[in-house]
């Protein structure tokens, strides 16, 4: 591992949402880097990347639903860390619309209890918030929104996403008025993709399933321009801040991390450049829906900040991270999704396996 992530090494470290898939990469991450990692989530979903891997190396694993505030409470009571990520959430748009009480309920209420279990129980030094580049009042400019821009959000998730930051916000000023040491700070970054996403109504996963069926992927905003960014890109700059917090280094509230302007694709393009990866795909099918639920069209992140004074930097644009998450999906097949995992993470390191 690089020198900077040599910092967690022995180090305590608690990554709410580890059954999911940003949190089990970062789990397995944290893991090659020396850490002892703890989790804190729901039971992983079907056919997940965590539940695919017999052991991603935790120290230890806790099934727990971060909406009941007693139960989170008394976990950090019994519970001591060199640093928490809290990634446990509600994570996508389409089904907010079905469930936004439960949304709400969880990237809210969720991110306060966990928040008030830390600062309570003095459980930690550090709380990393991760959030979305969804929690913008977006207008949809061409510019990338910087992290002191309005905060907004029309659909559920980016409207409980938003809703988070100011807990984050709120628990920043408790923690001051009790004096108490606890940096609270949150991440923003957007549509991730990487090997192992299985999640519904998701462009590549949903191009992935379409692949192995051998059926056309249909795709419903061909337009649309995403903020394309492999996983390892943003979860690379949360360890950043890690790194910084471990030291004792102050940090900004917020931070973004988006790509590059490189990455400015359509729908529709990522589609055909990934179709043109797998060998055998049948394409996709456009098909408009005007009763769907509504989807931002542009969406786009500043990662200035992080550059300044993270030293962090996208390394990869759309097009490489299309093609690593293709080359995941058939080293996964080949040999086993763990063994992927790693390979993926120590060449984004340039470490020797």
């Amino acid at each position: 591992m690089p020198k900077f992530l040599e910092d967690y090494s022995g180090k305590k470290i608690l990554v709410t949402g580890h059954t999911g898939f940003k949190g089990a990469w970062l789990s397995r991450m944290l893991v090659l880097a020396g850490a002892q990692v703890y989790g804190l989530a729901l039971e992983a979903e079907d056919n997940s990347l965590f539940s695919i891997i017999d052991d991603l190396g935790f120290k230890e694993s806790v099934i727990l639903d971060i909406r009941n505030r007693d139960a989170a409470d008394n976990y950090f009571k019994s519970h001591t860390f060199d640093g928490v990520f809290h990634l446990a959430a509600q994570p996508l748009v389409r089904r907010s619309y079905i469930e936004p009480i439960e949304t709400f309920e969880t990237n809210v209420m969720g991110t306060a209890n966990v928040l008030q279990g830390v600062l309570n129980n003095k459980s930690a030094p550090w709380v990393v918030v991760i959030t979305t580049d969804k929690v913008y009042r977006n207008v949809e400019k061409m510019a990338g929104y910087t992290e002191e821009e309005p905060l907004g959000g029309k659909d559920p998730y980016s409207a409980s996403k938003a809703a988070a930051e100011m807990v984050v916000s709120a628990w920043q000023t408790i923690a001051g008025s009790r004096n108490e040491k606890v940096i609270i700070a949150s991440a923003r970054a957007g549509n991730v993709i990487g090997g192992g996403d299985t999640a519904q109504d998701r462009l590549i996963p949903d191009l992935i399933r379409g692949f192995h069926a051998g059926t056309k992927t249909v795709i419903r905003n061909p337009a649309s321009i995403r903020p394309w960014q492999h996983v390892l890109d943003p979860l690379n700059g949360y360890l950043s801040m890690g790194t910084e917090l471990i030291a004792g280094r102050e940090i900004s509230p917020a931070y973004n991390f988006g790509p590059g302007e490189e990455s400015k694709l359509t729908v529709e393009q990522m589609a055909d450049f990934a179709c043109a990866q797998w060998e055998g795909s049948k394409g996709v099918d456009i098909q408009f829906d005007s009763t769907a639920p509504h989807e931002a069209g542009l969406l786009w992140l500043s990662s200035e900040l992080a550059t300044k004074e993270l030293g962090w930097s996208n390394r990869f644009e759309a097009h490489e991270a299309i093609s690593w998450t293709i080359d995941w999906e058939k080293a996964a097949m080949n040999t086993s999704a763990l063994s992927a995992l790693d390979h993926q993470i120590h060449e984004f390191y340039g470490v020797k396996e």
